[in-house]
């Protein structure tokens, strides 16, 4: 079932620029689940926003896919360009990916961000870093992990990033050679648990094993976009891209195979099936999407601002080009909304805001929020 969206225009903006990017020329109110909702386009020509992160003084920090940082100031209205990231290769679907603060920010001022990184010889892999952010630079950055596995090939780079004080939790995709995803032996296709330093967590379930890699905690893993700790029930949920259809949203467990190739929904490009949807020894997905949504950015809405929206798994979606909320109760789909789903804008990434609000953008660098009204 889909919840009721009733979507109209409700006003014309000024327009106006700063440092090159202009304000959204309409706003939109819109309902969804008992509560009137104004979408405000915040700004446009960004550039291809892959990451956001709110700072505790309330801006927004933001990584580009080109590998540039920038800092929004909500109430002057102004970007800046944050100097000092890492080295990024900018090929096919990498480039700079996430950008996470360190869960002592306000002490240590840390900042992580994963990115695409070139080895030589036309390989590349999915990098984590860290530096510190001090006004306008990223300083002292280093760089912690490196995906062991390369491909030459340009897709499924992944790299979402989870911080917590004991542990760094981090997505690598199976960068488009899906047997990767069911080999211990490298890091592609898995969702991978690593101390604060970038090594193997001692709790991971292969620490010691012989022919697998310590660093991983899950696999069977085919281009996981979304990652997050669960506000409410305290586990670790992803989302990940199927091929032709099964997207799949997976909560986290210790060891498991997530079946990818193996088990899938998804079928090839030009029809036949790849394995099979249930196999012994892998874990289905607590929900999948046939036909695509592409998944992407992810987060488990936790304010009581936006009540109606409360618990749900909100989305983007850069195949059917929308923003998705999704209800998920004991582990099931219930009802899912596509939001905006006219305006063929790719959302690439979500957040929620300090004061509640939904922020999210697009890979053609616009800049959305949504609050109450």
């Amino acid at each position: 079932m889909r919840f009721g969206t009733k979507i109209m225009l409700a006003g014309i903006l000024q327009t106006a620029c700063w440092q090159g990017v202009a304000a959204a020329p309409a706003a939109l109110t819109f309902e969804s689940r008992g509560m009137k909702l104004q979408r405000e386009q915040v700004a446009s020509d960004v550039g291809p926003i892959w990451a956001m992160t709110f700072l505790p003084d309330g801006q927004l920090l933001m990584t580009l896919k080109t590998g540039t940082i920038k800092r929004y100031d909500l109430k002057k209205k102004k970007f800046t360009t944050i100097s000092g990231g890492p080295k990024v290769a900018v090929f096919g679907q990498g480039g700079l990916l996430d950008v996470v603060l360190s869960p002592d920010f306000k002490k240590d001022h840390q900042v992580y961000l994963s990115y695409s990184k070139a080895l030589g010889r036309d390989q590349y892999t999915t990098a984590l870093g860290v530096g510190t952010l001090n006004g306008n630079a990223i300083q002292g950055f280093r760089e912690i992990f490196v995906a062991r596995g390369s491909s030459s090939r340009g897709e499924h780079f992944a790299g979402r990033i989870v911080v917590e004080p004991d542990s760094i939790w981090f997505s690598v995709g199976e960068r488009g050679e899906r047997e990767n995803a069911q080999d211990l032996t490298n890091h592609l296709g898995k969702i991978l648990r690593l101390t604060r330093d970038g090594k193997a967590h001692p709790d991971n379930p292969f620490v010691g094993k012989k022919d697998a890699l310590p660093e991983i905690y899950s696999f069977g893993h085919r281009n996981p976009q979304g990652l997050v700790r669960h506000p409410m029930t305290g586990e670790i949920w992803a989302h990940e891209h199927g091929p032709r259809g099964g997207d799949e949203i997976n909560i986290i467990k210790k060891g498991v195979n997530y079946g990818w190739p193996k088990a899938t929904y998804g079928r090839e490009y030009w029809g036949p099936s790849i394995g099979s949807r249930n196999v012994p020894g892998t874990e289905a997905p607590i929900h999948q999407w046939t036909p695509s949504i592409a998944p992407c950015g992810m987060i488990v809405y936790s304010s009581n601002a936006l009540p109606g929206w409360k618990g749900l798994v909100i989305s983007g979606a850069l195949a059917k080009s929308h923003l998705n909320l999704t209800e998920i109760r004991n582990n099931r789909m219930v009802a899912e909304e596509r939001l905006f789903t006219k305006e063929g804008l790719r959302v690439r990434e979500v957040e929620q805001g300090p004061d509640g609000e939904v922020w999210y953008g697009t890979d053609d660098g616009s800049l959305f929020r949504i609050r109450k009204i």
